[in-house]
């Protein structure tokens, strides 16, 4: 099944040490003929992988011109939003504030344990508030408790910022890509990176969204990157039919796909919560021969410490 082409190239790039885009073997692949590569983002860095460090890096620029030291965002006990945003903090000195989803924790999730080692400050929402995101009552106490010196980051990442900072990741892919044909699949939890690759040069992707509510998914990224300022180049499509019970579940099915997945690619691994179910709804597309392009690439938005928030019974890495 291996190809000595995708193995060269992927030498060329690890000697170049600029990024690493990897041949992804899918158990029905051979019944479709087109071939599959997945950029990993989880290796870009250490502290902030994936998706995570580029949604920020303009919020961070932002918050420096306005000399806030102490920056807040909102994320649920398992975030990778969270974890990332914590580490980035904690990297340039600055103070992370977080607003978490839920009343009350028997005990801290690994995440959140990981976040207070770092010395994040958790305030607890209680959920209707939360869905309210910046305009939360508990964002105007903490504003005043803090004398409005708050620099605040919507969840996700997400605002012109954060499109921004992952158009810029979209098109260093597209500048150190071997194929400009490439047809993109994103992952999508707010539609930030969507929307940033959506303004890219690449032409063509599918979104995955790890939410119900694909009907609006275009209409969304259209929004956010009209937000930032920028015109959509890219034609896209979206799905939200493979949730496996839904945001932040996984199922039987996908752990078993997994664990497929894992015999043709050991050195691969994908998170529970998007891209690992991104991966498994193309690959039925491609058993039911509905799926049309040649060349794929698969963004891998990093995440892995999504992991910690499951069982042991559930682990495949």
């Amino acid at each position: 099944m291996h190809d000595f082409r995708y193995e060269a190239f992927k030498i060329d790039l690890l000697r170049n040490n600029r990024m690493i885009i990897e041949p992804l073997f899918l158990p029905a692949q051979h019944t479709s003929g087109c071939q599959f590569y997945i950029y990993r983002g989880d290796l870009e860095c250490s502290i902030a992988p994936g998706n995570k460090r580029h949604k920020l890096k303009y919020h961070l620029q932002q918050a420096s011109k306005k000399n806030k030291s102490i920056l807040a965002t909102f994320g649920g006990p398992h975030s990778n939003h969270i974890s990332a945003f914590v580490a980035q903090c904690k990297h340039q000195g600055l103070t992370p504030l977080i607003v978490v989803r839920g009343e009350t924790w028997a005990e801290l999730t690994p995440t959140l344990r990981q976040a207070v080692a770092l010395g994040a400050l958790l305030f607890p929402c209680e959920r209707v508030d939360y869905k309210l995101g910046l305009g939360a009552k508990i964002k105007k106490t903490i504003d005043e408790y803090y004398d409005h010196q708050v620099y605040w980051i919507p969840e996700g990442g997400a605002g012109a910022e954060g499109v921004l900072g992952c158009l810029d990741w979209a098109n260093e892919i597209y500048s150190l890509s071997h194929d400009k044909s490439f047809h993109l699949c994103i992952a999508s939890g707010t539609g930030t990176t969507a929307a940033g690759f959506a303004a890219s040069h690449f032409k063509g992707m599918t979104v995955f969204s790890a939410l119900k509510g694909a009907s609006t998914l275009t209409q969304d990224v259209e929004r956010q990157c009209q937000d930032a300022g920028l015109t959509i180049n890219a034609t896209i499509e979206g799905f939200d039919e493979s949730l496996h019970g839904g945001f932040g579940k996984v199922s039987a099915e996908q752990l078993s796909f997994l664990k497929d997945l894992k015999k043709l690619n050991p050195n691969i691994p994908l998170d529970p919560l998007y891209t690992s179910k991104m991966v498994y709804k193309v690959n039925q597309l491609c058993r039911w021969g509905k799926w049309q392009h040649d060349q794929t690439l698969f963004i891998h938005t990093g995440g892995l410490q999504g992991w910690q928030g499951l069982p042991s019974d559930k682990q495949v890495y």
